[in-house]
């Protein structure tokens, strides 16, 4: 029918963040990133750093496009981001902090000044310590691929910071 050859360039969604609803329209051919960024020049302020999904699907960041992820046009989609006050929200804050850490700490390796032993074991704890209970398997998926990347990084900067001279102070 006709239905099948309209193939829209752009759709409607419909993005609901913490009860608020926003209309946003996007491409198809965006990623999750894309309509992030977009969200935060736009509708949201500043940069939102958060999991889409639709309906218990969790739409994933790796540049999977929308339309690759199914997202039609017309669509409720659900933001959750790390101010959310919920499991998931709680869960991407906690994260979320543990990043901020690993930054400072990754900046400070940089410029020649090794964090102590003992405050990248507390940073892995932390990241460890990330609360999933009541989430459910997406979301659990979701903050261990998180939770994965960020330990990567952490290890990665533990091994350059155990390598470089230590100076007694």
């Amino acid at each position: 029918g006709e239905e099948a050859c309209r193939c829209p360039q752009s759709m409607k969604l419909l993005i609901v963040v913490d009860g608020v609803r926003h209309e946003v329209v996007a491409a198809g051919s965006y990623t999750v990133a894309e309509l992030l960024q977009r969200m935060g020049s736009t509708c949201l302020s500043g940069s939102v750093d958060g999991v889409l999904s639709l309906g218990n699907l969790i739409l994933p960041a790796d540049g999977t496009t929308l339309s690759d992820a199914n997202v039609a046009d017309r669509d409720r989609l659900v933001l959750t981001t790390s101010a959310s006050p919920t499991a998931l929200g709680k869960a991407l804050a906690a994260l979320g902090s543990a990043t901020a850490t690993l930054e400072r700490f990754e900046a400070a390796v940089a410029a020649g000044d090794a964090p102590h032993e003992e405050e990248l074991t507390r940073l892995f704890e932390l990241v460890d310590a990330a609360p999933l209970d009541g989430l459910s398997e997406a979301q659990r998926g979701e903050c261990r691929r998180r939770r994965k990347a960020i330990v990567a990084r952490l290890e990665a900067l533990s091994a350059r910071a155990a390598a470089m001279p230590t100076t007694c102070q």
